[in-house]
């Protein structure tokens, strides 16, 4: 037996959901990894995080598809005007999966901006290291000796001397 179209919906956004629910857990973990600087944690769970985003968006690909064969267009209008035109059963259905994976796709959204943010700075005490290392102050800006504008003041590098 044939699914109806809000059924194929349906199937579609709950695989969605709970891809996105497994990323948003890679997610968490990876934050706690970026906390401790565990590379091998991180680099496993960016090998878990990829495939699961290619699975996301060969769904978003179905949902669209889906929505272009039942005469909608694509996006978050064709997709609410698919579900105004189901019945009250299936329109309840599809209504608490978007529902669902709207929560579930903003709390990836924040927990990724968390984790850039734990990158950035840990990015930025390595440069910093890395410039006390060279012989450079990375707090210090002064102009050259050609009037330009410059951070780059040369002390003794550390490194090589040791």
């Amino acid at each position: 037996m044939a699914m109806s179209p809000a059924q194929q919906l349906r199937s579609v956004l709950q695989s969605e959901l709970n891809i996105a629910t497994m990323l948003a857990e890679l997610l968490d973990s990876e934050s706690k990894a970026l906390a401790v600087s565990d590379i091998e944690s991180i680099t496993e769970i960016n090998n878990k995080k990829q495939p699961l985003i290619v699975k996301l968006e060969q769904h978003g690909r179905q949902r669209d598809a889906l929505l272009n064969s039942t005469g909608f267009p694509t996006g978050k209008a064709g997709l609410d005007a698919f579900v105004d035109n189901q019945s009250a059963e299936d329109a309840l259905a599809l209504t608490q999966l978007l529902t669902a994976l709207k929560t579930v796709a903003k709390t990836c959204q924040q927990r990724n901006q968390v984790n850039g943010g734990i990158v950035s700075i840990n990015r930025q005490y390595l440069q910093r290291a890395i410039s006390v290392l060279r012989g450079r102050d990375p707090e210090s800006s002064a102009y050259g000796p050609g009037g330009e504008y410059t951070s780059a003041i040369v002390r003794q590098p550390l490194i090589g001397r040791v």
